[in-house]
């Protein structure tokens, strides 16, 4: 994860890397689908699922593209 976050913030990155692969894996789309359609590259999919690596403007995009308010991606974080 990152370096700079605290052990907390890295926690929580972490956590929301496995729910949106939970949700894309849910949802019955791959990662090259799910890039398709929002237009980013599948490696930049895969970085968000892993490795909490994204900017906000993903977020945006990704629960555009689940049509889920953005606010839920983070209920799960505790």
């Amino acid at each position: 994860m990152n370096a700079n976050l605290s052990p907390e913030n890295n926690k929580r990155l972490l956590e929301l890397s496995i729910y949106l692969r939970e949700l894309r894996i849910n949802s019955g789309y791959t990662q090259e689908q799910v890039a398709k359609e929002i237009r980013l590259s599948r490696n930049s999919i895969s970085k968000i699922e892993r490795q909490g690596f994204f900017r906000i403007q993903h977020l945006f995009l990704l629960a555009d593209f689940y049509e889920i308010p953005i606010k839920e991606l983070f209920m799960d974080i505790a």
